[in-house]
C-alpha cells in the first residue's frame, strides 16, 4: 500500500518554510506546504476565496493523480482548509469511480469553523492582541515569541520569518465543514497561549456533537510543538500514525 502524500497547510503569519524541520522528518513521504495567498501577498487579498483555492488546486492535483491524501492544519488554516475540499474526500470520489481524495484531516492547534463562520466570530472579536494596520488591510500579533514561540529554544529567530496577515481573511466566513466529511485527528497543545487548550477542547467537542469522528491526543507544547526538540519527535510519530503507519 503507497504512503499518502502530506500537505502541510501553516496557521495565520507562518511562512510555509515554518515546516521545513517537520518535513525533513518525512524523507519517505511526498510533501506539500501550501503557501496562502493571505500571508504571502496580505495587502492584495479581500475575502478568504483565494486561500480556499490555494488548498483547493492543489489537492484537487494529488487527488487527480489517484494519490490519498492527509492533510496537516495548524491553527488559522482550519478556515480555507476546511472549506476547500467539497467534493474531495475519498470516499466521495470513490462513489464517483474516481481514486485519490482525502482520507485524514490532522489539526495541530488549529481552528475547526462552522460554516458561516469567521475567526473573528470564533474568537468573539479581535483577540487583544491583534495589532490592525488599517491602511494596509493586514493585521499582526503583540508579542508573538510570547504568543507562538515562548518554549522553542530559537523562537526569536522564527518571530522574523512571520509576515502580516490580511485582516480581511480573518473577517470572511468558512464555507464549508471538511471535517464533518473527512475523519480527523486534534492534537491538543497543552500549553497554548494563541488558541487556549480549553478553546481547542470545546471546539472538538462542538464537532463530534455535529456527527464529526475526531481522535485526540495531547501534547505538553505550545501553539508550534513541531519546533521544540523535546517533542517534534512526538509530533513527527503522531503524523505517522495518522497516515496509516502502525
Amino acid at each position: 500500500m503507497s504512503k499518502p502524500t502530506l500537505i502541510f497547510a501553516p496557521g495565520a503569519w507562518y511562512p510555509p518554510t515554518a515546516f521545513d524541520p517537520l518535513i525533513a522528518k518525512f524523507p519517505d513521504y511526498t510533501c506539500h506546504t501550501i503557501a496562502f495567498p493571505a500571508i504571502q501577498q496580505a495587502t492584495t487579498v479581500t475575502d478568504l476565496q483565494l486561500d480556499i483555492s490555494a488548498v483547493r488546486t492543489l489537492v484537487e492535483c494529488e487527488a487527480d493523480a489517484g494519490r490519498d491524501i492527509v492533510i496537516v492544519l495548524h491553527s488559522w488554516a482550519g478556515f480555507p482548509v476546511n472549506s476547500a475540499l467539497d467534493g474531495l474526500s475519498k470516499k466521495v470520489r470513490e462513489k464517483e469511480g474516481k481514486e485519490g481524495g482525502v482520507v485524514k484531516l490532522v489539526f495541530i492547534a488549529a481552528f475547526i469553523p462552522e460554516p458561516g463562520e469567521s475567526l473573528l466570530d470564533a474568537f468573539g472579536g479581535p483577540a487583544d492582541w491583534f495589532v490592525r494596520d488599517i491602511e494596509n488591510g493586514t493585521v499582526t500579533a503583540s508579542d508573538p515569541f510570547a504568543r507562538f514561540f515562548h518554549d522553542v529554544p530559537n523562537g526569536h529567530e522564527w518571530v522574523k520569518t512571520l509576515r502580516p496577515h490580511a485582516w480581511a481573511s480573518n473577517t470572511s466566513p468558512a464555507t464549508s465543514a471538511a471535517y464533518l466529511e473527512v475523519p480527523s485527528s486534534y492534537l491538543l497543545c497543552e500549553n497554548d497561549r494563541a488558541l487556549l487548550l480549553a478553546v481547542q477542547e470545546a471546539m472538538v467537542e462542538k464537532a463530534r456533537q455535529k456527527g464529526a469522528v475526531f481522535e485526540t491526543e495531547r501534547i505538553k507544547a505550545a501553539h508550534t510543538p513541531w519546533l521544540v526538540p523535546e517533542v517534534m519527535d512526538e509530533v513527527t510519530r503522531y503524523i505517522r500514525r495518522q497516515a496509516g503507519e502502525v
